[in-house]
């Protein structure tokens, strides 16, 4: 008799799979790297942002982050804006370019879930949504609590035995 995985193992494995299928979908389809994809989305979700904070926000060293963030300044997707109150920051912020590529990320990424829930059978795909928006809320109020306990430093409230 096979053994149920537990839920941490099968959270992991189901966030790992759809990782792969999205930057192997964005790649095919949009001609967007990972990287490109997670700072166009970040900047998308959050609005102008300093790239402390944008570093911050989706995890990336900041010398990386601004690697990135210069690539897409270059391709005419992300801009920069001085700072009003600071002269040595600059806001960034996506350019109409790069919102029309994040659309079309986006439309690409939503269709991969459309056909991603063609493989679950109709009358489950309400508790699907309704087990993914607990998790989605279990998990933000988890980031909230790590952060608001964590250093500078991104020590989190992992506990490890």
């Amino acid at each position: 008799m096979r053994q149920q995985p537990s839920t941490g193992a099968l959270l992991r494995e189901v966030a790992r799979l759809h990782t792969q299928l999205q930057r192997n979908c964005v790649a095919y389809c949009g001609g967007t790297t990972t990287t490109q994809c997670t700072v166009l989305t970040e900047l998308g979700r959050s609005g102008p942002v300093i790239l402390a904070a944008l570093s911050r926000r989706i995890g990336f060293d900041k010398s990386w982050t601004s690697r990135a963030v210069e690539n897409l300044v270059q391709e005419g997707l992300v801009e920069k804006v001085p700072s009003t109150q600071d002269r040595r920051t600059v806001r960034l912020s996506l350019s109409s370019a790069g919102e029309a590529r994040l659309a079309d990320l986006n439309q690409t990424l939503n269709a991969l879930a459309d056909r991603t829930f063609e493989h679950i059978p109709g009358e489950q795909h309400d508790s699907v949504r309704v087990a993914l928006e607990l998790l989605q809320q279990s998990l933000l109020t988890l980031m909230q609590e790590t952060w608001v306990s964590g250093s500078e430093e991104r020590e989190t409230t992992c506990e490890c035995d």
